[in-house]
C-alpha cells in the first residue's frame, strides 16, 4: 500500500542514527500499520478508510516524527554523557594521585634530609640545646607543615655501630611533635628519616597522604572501567541492534581493547 509506505518513510526520513536499526523499526512500524489497515477492512471499511483510521490511530505524522527525533537525541545525549563522564573521571584520578603522589612521596626521599640539615645548621657546634637555639629549632620546624615529629640526639664521638646501637636505645635530648589533625577518614601516613653531622643526629617524621592518593586511583580507574563499559554496550547495541554475551564480557575485562577489536570486527563484516 502506497499511502503506508510514504507515511513510514516520512516518519523516518531525517531521523539520525544507525541505519540498519532505523531499518528495521521503519518494518516494524510498516507491519503494525498494514496489521490494523487488515484489522478494519475485515469490519468493512475500504482500503482508503482503513489506511486512513490506521495512520491516525498510530499517531499523525508531525507528532511520531518529532517523537523519533527526540528518542535518537537522548539517546545520544545519554551515551555522550557516560563516555563523557568515563574519560573525565579517568583523567581527574590520575591527575589527583600524580599531584598526591608527588607532593607527599617523591618529595619525601629529599624532604626530611634537607631539613635536618637546616636543624643541624643551627645546632652547630654547641654541646647542648639553649632556650635561644630551640627556639630557632621549633622556628624551622614550624615553616614546614607537612612535619609531624622532631627527634634530635647528642651523638659527639659516635660512629659506626656504636651510633645505631645510641639511637636505637637512647631517647633524644630534644623531640617536637606536631598533632595530625587531618580526618582519619583521609589516612594520612608518615615517613620518616635521619641524618647527622657534627656532633648531632637528627629523625624527621613528616605525614603525607599516600594512601589516598592511591585509593584515589585505584576507585577512578574501577569507576572508568563500569562507565566505559556501559557505553561500549550501548554503542554495540545501536551498531549491531544486539549485543552477545561474549561481547559484554570481552568490554568488561578488555575495556577500551575490547571496543577496538569491535571496531575492526564490525567493519569487516560491513566490507563484506
Amino acid at each position: 500500500m502506497k499511502q503506508i509506505e510514504v507515511f513510514v518513510v516520512s516518519v523516518y526520513q531525517n531521523a539520525s542514527g544507525n541505519k540498519k536499526e532505523i531499518k528495521e523499526l521503519r518494518t516494524e512500524m510498516r507491519s503494525h500499520l498494514l496489521e490494523a489497515v487488515h484489522e478494519l477492512k475485515k469490519e468493512g471499511k475500504s482500503e482508503q478508510e482503513a489506511v486512513q483510521l490506521a495512520i491516525e490511530r498510530f499517531g499523525g505524522e508531525q507528532e511520531l516524527r518529532y517523537e523519533i527525533s527526540q528518542l535518537y537525541h537522548k539517546q545520544k545525549l545519554f551515551a555522550k554523557g557516560v563516555l563523557f563522564a568515563a574519560l573525565t573521571v579517568l583523567i581527574v584520578s590520575i591527575f589527583s594521585f600524580q599531584i598526591l603522589y608527588q607532593r607527599d612521596y617523591l618529595n619525601s626521599h629529599d624532604f626530611p634530609h634537607r631539613f635536618n640539615e637546616k636543624i643541624i645548621d643551627s645546632l652547630k657546634d654547641h654541646e647542648s640545646i639553649t632556650e635561644e637555639v630551640k627556639k630557632e629549632v621549633e622556628s624551622i620546624i614550624q615553616s614546614n607543615k607537612r612535619v609531624h615529629k622532631i627527634e634530635i640526639y647528642y651523638t659527639k664521638g659516635l660512629e659506626g655501630d656504636d651510633l645505631f646501637n645510641y639511637l636505637e636505645n637512647s631517647k633524644p635530648i630534644y623531640s617536637y611533635s606536631e598533632e595530625d589533625d587531618s580526618p582519619k577518614w583521609l589516612w594520612a601516613g608518615y615517613s620518616r628519616g635521619g641524618n647527622g653531622m657534627g656532633n648531632w643526629f637528627v629523625y624527621t617524621s613528616a605525614f603525607g597522604y599516600y594512601v589516598i592518593s592511591f585509593l584515589i586511583l585505584i576507585l577512578g580507574i574501577a569507576l572508568y572501567w563500569a562507565l566505559f563499559t556501559i557505553w561500549a554496550i550501548i554503542f554495540a547495541f545501536h551498531t549491531t541492534r544486539k549485543v552477545s554475551v561474549l561481547w559484554t564480557l570481552i568490554f568488561l575485562f578488555f575495556n577500551i581493547f575490547g571496543f577496538v577489536v569491535f571496531l575492526v570486527t564490525c567493519k569487516k563484516r560491513l566490507a563484506e
